[in-house]
């Protein structure tokens, strides 16, 4: 049997996936964390976006000492996913890379964003609405393993109400949704 196809198949999903959902116009709703999953042989890729509301509760740069502190701890607790996406144990999963972007949020608030005319993410332009990006990669040893992932955003952010996902794999493609105190994703039919 010949793999190439859908080793193909699946990188052609997570190319597609890969692609930001901003740039495919999808709607900014507060509480809604989008997520995609790609199971692709040994390796797990995750890809978060999320309004910042949804996060820390304000989409601007922090202003102030208590809006500084809840951007770091947004920041730290999306960098060191551990705490809250979790594959399968019997899978074996090492965290291999992790790519966390919410410019506005970043601790440089004396850099200035660029004024071209043009609207950039990330940067503090009035009343646009700003989002964190982040990319998490698993390598699995066992990854046959791979039946569910615990993805408990909703935990970590109390204002997270829904997760809407998009989950490939090996046995096909499909969406899901997770809401509040619902934690469980089921990747494998």
């Amino acid at each position: 049997m010949n793999c190439v196809p859908l080793t193909l198949g699946l990188a052609t999903i997570a190319i597609h996936f890969a692609a930001p959902a901003v740039a495919q116009h999808s709607a900014h709703v507060h509480g809604l964390v989008r997520a995609d999953i790609v199971v692709d042989g040994a390796s797990l890729t995750v890809m978060i976006e999320a309004p910042l509301d949804s996060l820390v509760g304000f989409e601007h740069r922090p202003r102030t000492a208590a809006q500084r502190q809840a951007a770091a701890a947004a920041l730290k607790q999306m960098r060191e996913a551990a705490a809250w996406l979790r594959p399968p144990a019997a899978a074996m999963c090492v965290l291999a890379e992790t790519q966390v972007k919410a410019e506005v949020l970043e601790p440089a608030a004396d850099a200035k964003p660029a004024h071209d005319g043009h609207a950039h993410k990330g940067h503090d332009h009035g009343d646009e609405h700003a989002e964190l990006e982040a990319r998490y990669r698993f390598e699995c040893a066992a990854p046959a393993a791979l039946k569910t992932l615990e993805l408990g955003l909703s935990q970590a952010f109390k204002r997270v109400q829904r997760i809407e996902l998009q989950v490939a794999g090996p046995q096909g493609q499909g969406k899901q949704t997770l809401r509040r105190p619902a934690t469980t994703v089921t990747l494998a039919r």
